[in-house]
């Protein structure tokens, strides 16, 4: 598996509280389906199952996240 990394120059010029400021204005927190539906549609099927594992444990921390905050 290939990773790439990136770091923001944008990260080593503002505060942590700015960089979220500026993070949320440039790439808000609304997921683009459309882009998303488009992105899968052209993966190969490893990077297809690769991107769905992911996706289901980013979902299993988001349930674990909402049953303690119903706590």
């Amino acid at each position: 598996m290939n990773t790439y990394v990136a770091i923001d120059p944008m990260a080593l010029v503002l505060s942590d509280k700015a960089y979220l400021i500026y993070v949320e204005l440039k790439h808000p927190h609304v997921p683009a389906l459309d882009a998303v539906k488009q992105t899968m549609q052209r993966l190969s099927a490893d990077d297809r199952r690769l991107a769905v594992a992911q996706a289901k444990s980013l979902a299993e921390y988001g349930r674990a996240v909402l049953d303690a905050a119903a706590h």
